[in-house]
């Protein structure tokens, strides 16, 4: 079932001025994917890259964030949102949701999120977890953006023996938008982990399309993560 039903009175086109934020996903044997790209179709101005690069900053953020077992989605909801905060802006929805297979895309124990939508039936974040990692931000009338991939919660080699300090492994392989992206604005880590990234993306990706008849989607994969 579409998440998102057409209504003809109210479609809006798409021309080569404007964004575009495509949210997919689907069930496969071995797992459900939920996952958004945000791109442009030409030249973006000045305001939607600023915006892109401060979702991305928020979706860096959380992808890094390292924390103790057991705590909660809401207690690093924050780290997604600051780089809006410090201008004044926000997103009206959650950054993670716990995902299923085979169930429902958006499922429960775990969730990121804050404020009023706090839980006292929420879990604490265990490992083996698989959440989304989707901050977003949406001007009325104009745009919208949305970066989501998937993340599972790993153990890391931080902390005490008998209660290692968890993280997430980014699971979800598909490029992020350089044209929508001010490196000037990222710190030094968030840059690093965007090309290390990157570099796993096509690492991972290229293999699929070596064929000759899929040499464009090679040199997509490539152009678009270099």
């Amino acid at each position: 079932k579409q998440w998102y039903q057409r209504r003809v009175a109210i479609t809006a086109g798409i021309d080569k001025d404007d964004i575009y934020l495509c949210d997919s996903g689907a069930q496969y044997k071995d797992g459900t994917t939920d996952v958004t790209r945000t791109l442009h179709l030409s030249e973006p101005n000045a305001k939607q890259i600023d915006r892109f690069t401060r979702v991305l900053q928020g979706h860096i953020n959380l992808a890094m964030a390292v924390f103790p077992p057991g705590t909660k989605g809401t207690c690093i909801d924050c780290l997604a949102r600051l780089p809006l905060w410090n201008v004044g802006l926000n997103y009206q929805h959650g950054t993670g949701h716990g995902v299923g297979s085979f169930l429902n895309v958006h499922e429960g124990p775990c969730r990121i999120s804050g404020g009023s939508r706090m839980s006292k039936h929420e879990m604490g974040l265990q490992k083996g977890m698989i959440l989304s990692n989707e901050p977003g931000f949406y001007e009325k009338g104009e745009f919208g953006i949305r970066i989501e991939s998937l993340v599972e919660v790993i153990e890391t080699d931080i902390g005490p023996d008998d209660g290692k300090y968890l993280g997430f492994r980014t699971i979800t392989m598909a490029p992020i938008e350089r044209k929508l992206v001010d490196v000037a604005m990222l710190t030094d880590e968030q840059l690093i982990w965007l090309n290390n990234y990157h570099a796993e993306v096509r690492d991972k990706l290229k293999k699929h399309f070596e064929e000759k008849r899929k040499k464009y989607r090679l040199r997509l994969c490539v152009d678009t993560t270099a």
